[in-house]
């Protein structure tokens, strides 16, 4: 099954086994090195730290079994959910939109929150299943062959547990605790309903935008310029007897057309 996942979602599954197991030989690397302190890049300009707090995983000797149990459970949370997320949407948007989640999450736990720490997976988890949610909000999940649950109610219920803390019921609302999921989920959702637009939540904004950016749009070459013309037609000529007609865009056919004879 590993064998098969995407390359992003192994490399996610990769690189919290290989955290777990340097902070089993020298515990003092992951922790100097991965987690996300606030004055360390302020200060200190650690950058890297925007990037390296989700793969932050802690293993202990004593508490050995449940550490992997831990690492077991969310390297299946990516596998199960991430790996068909990342087919369908493509590892390509599927990595930028992870990228700047982790990175806009940092920066904005930087800014807002100075004296506090994140690391953990937990914003990558919350992303996937944020995204997945999004995309197959009805897609029914079978739990252990007994039941069917959707994916909004799983991804909800996993949700409210990772901002509960181990030792009681009682709800963490500190920034460190609630931050991670929240920004996980709400930048997989914010990116994808931008690209997808599956649900009529924010259309007229989005509208906006569109219509801004197409205003904005420069041509890409100049129509008064005889010579610009002529560089853009033997470009389409070329790409005609290279790929065939068939491979010209809409743009590039209305061009043709409009400056042929």
């Amino acid at each position: 099954m590993f064998r098969n996942l995407p390359p992003i979602c192994k490399g996610i599954i990769l690189a919290l086994v290989a955290s777990a197991i340097i902070s089993l030989i020298v515990p003092s690397l992951v922790v100097s090195v991965l987690p996300l302190y606030p004055q360390l890049v302020l200060r200190g300009f650690q950058v890297w730290r925007l990037i390296t707090y989700p793969f932050y995983f802690a293993a202990s000797g004593r508490g050995l079994i449940g550490s992997l149990i831990s690492l077991a459970w969310i390297g299946m949370l990516v596998a199960f959910f991430g790996a068909e997320l990342e087919s369908i949407v493509r590892s390509k948007r599927f990595g930028a939109a992870l990228a700047i989640t982790i990175v806009g999450g940092g920066i904005l736990f930087t800014l807002f929150s100075p004296d506090g720490v994140l690391a953990g997976p937990s914003i990558v988890t919350m992303f996937v299943l944020g995204g997945f949610a999004y995309m197959w909000p009805k897609r029914e999940i079978s739990i252990f062959g007994l039941f069917w649950v959707k994916a909004w109610i799983i991804a909800l219920v996993i949700f409210a547990v990772s901002v509960i803390p181990m030792s009681g019921l009682n709800l963490d609302t500190s920034a460190s605790n609630l931050f991670a999921p929240f920004f996980g989920a709400l930048g997989a959702i914010l990116y994808f309903h931008i690209t997808y637009r599956q649900y009529r939540f924010g259309q007229a904004l989005l509208s906006k935008f569109d219509s801004v950016a197409v205003r904005q749009k420069k041509p890409a070459y100049d129509a008064t310029d005889t010579r610009a013309v002529e560089r853009q037609i033997d470009a389409i000529l070329d790409k005609i007897g290279k790929t065939g007609m068939e491979s010209l865009s809409k743009e590039e056919r209305e061009f043709l057309l409009k400056h042929s004879g």
